[in-house]
């Protein structure tokens, strides 16, 4: 019985990770911030990052146009192919070195602007909360 309680809980883990990722990618699309949609794309395993992508690209094709501008250039090339030109061109635009990742802070607000400090604080809040949600008295 234990090991039945350990698996499901470490299904609901799994699965409130996925609600934090789908929660982030709204906020993002609803501040358009576009620097950060790149950033948490380009941070996903190869799976997210092609359903975010995609998602992205078929239900706000405007936004998407302003977060990958030269998709459309590189049709026919995987998603990971163009995520990665992307972070390419915001790299060199930011004179970092390839391999360095996007800077921590990369975003389209400024971090005294109200929406920016609004999702640290929840994000902040979601990283400091380790119960699995379940209410059972685990920790994750």
């Amino acid at each position: 019985m234990n090991k039945l309680i350990t698996e499901l809980n470490e299904s609901i883990k799994w699965k409130l990770e996925d609600i934090k990722k789908y929660s982030k990618m709204i906020d993002l699309v609803n501040a358009k911030d576009v620097k950060g949609i790149r950033k948490f794309i380009f941070d996903q395993e190869t799976c997210e990052k092609e359903m975010f992508y995609e998602l992205l690209q078929w239900g706000s094709p405007e936004l998407f146009e302003k977060v990958y501008p030269n998709a459309e250039s590189q049709e026919g090339k995987y998603v990971t192919e163009i995520v990665f030109k992307q972070y390419e061109n915001d790299i060199k635009e930011l004179g970092l070195m390839d391999g360095d990742g996007y800077p921590e802070d990369y975003s389209d607000f400024d971090k005294d602007d109200e929406i920016s400090k609004d999702l640290e604080r929840r994000y902040q809040a979601e990283k400091d909360d380790t119960s699995c949600g379940a209410h059972c008295g685990c920790e994750i």
